[in-house]
């Protein structure tokens, strides 16, 4: 009787060993370079938000790769014998060559293209799905007035537009956002706060006139959740679709597929457990080491 309990603890053991078995990695960072454009002795700084000290050429890249969009990036050097400096960094814009001058002996700005990155995880500063990553404004504004609520709750802090769209895609309810940057360079890839409208579209005669630069940045949801309808309307479906439960745990569901007389269907259970929420009801035997330790302990017994 003891070497039967003892076989039977190991095959109730296999499976969590198994399971204790599985690991996961971390991807490493990527590896990013790029190519020199030019070199140069001037040419327009960006804004403080955008002007980031440097340990090297390669932070430069880096940095570069890490805040889209960045199609060209500026090392400029600093201490010579350490090789750091400063990395200037243009959102949005493409290099302009008749910005800048190399008039000098020893030119010190390094233009570098966009960079190139191997291996790691892509980046996706948005974190909500790809295309919050680089978004496209449909309209840069003033005045447009603060979502219905007044600002109790659909309005936060954001470090970009980029930012705002993710937390809108991340919502249950939004269908666009109006970010305001309240940062020096005004740029909408620098701080601001972000406002949420949980309906509707933007309305552009809802905006007033702009007396200088636009001071507002509006982006359309492109990664909303799906409404609560669609999903109860699906959730129906699945309970519906003929899927049978059998020895499943107390709470739980058991139904059989009807018949197209309205009768229940002699041959349509499917072994599968769907009940969300408690353990499984028995043992799984799908793994082949698992069925020969309980094949051993059935003989024991």
């Amino acid at each position: 009787m003891k070497v039967a309990c003892f076989w039977v603890s190991i095959a109730l053991s296999v499976p969590r060993a198994l399971a204790a078995t599985s690991t996961t990695s971390t991807a490493a960072a990527p590896t990013c370079t790029s190519s020199l454009i030019t070199s140069l002795c001037s040419y327009p700084e960006p804004g403080p938000d955008f002007a980031v000290a440097s340990d090297g050429k390669a932070f430069c890249w880096d940095y570069c790769n890490d805040h889209s969009p960045c199609n060209f990036v500026i090392f400029s050097a600093g201490n010579p014998y350490t090789g750091t400096g400063t990395c200037w960094l243009y959102p949005g814009e493409t290099f302009d060559a008749s910005k800048g001058s190399s008039k000098c002996d020893n030119p010190s700005l390094s233009v570098y293209s966009k960079p190139q990155c191997a291996g790691g995880s892509a980046t996706t500063t948005a974190g909500a799905c790809a295309a919050t990553a680089t978004p496209s404004a449909v309209a840069s504004v003033c005045g447009y007035p603060t979502p219905s609520d007044g600002c109790f709750d659909s309005c936060t802090a954001s470090t970009g537009a980029s930012d705002c769209l993710s937390q809108c895609a991340k919502a249950d309810s939004c269908s666009y956002v109006v970010f305001n940057p309240h940062n020096p360079s005004n740029s909408p890839y620098a701080p601001g706060s972000c406002w949420m409208y949980p309906n509707g579209t933007f309305n552009p005669e809802s905006v007033t006139a702009c007396t200088g630069a636009p001071e507002q940045f509006v982006y359309n949801n492109s990664c909303p959740k799906p409404s609560p309808s669609s999903s109860s309307v699906s959730s129906s479906a699945t309970e519906h679709s003929g899927t049978a439960t059998v020895g499943a745990t107390p709470g739980s569901t058991t139904s059989a597929a009807p018949g197209s007389n309205g009768k229940t269907a002699g041959n349509t259970t499917d072994l599968t457990a769907t009940n969300n929420n408690s353990a499984p009801a028995g043992l799984s035997l799908s793994n082949p080491l698992a069925i020969g330790v309980a094949i051993l302990a059935w003989q024991a017994l």
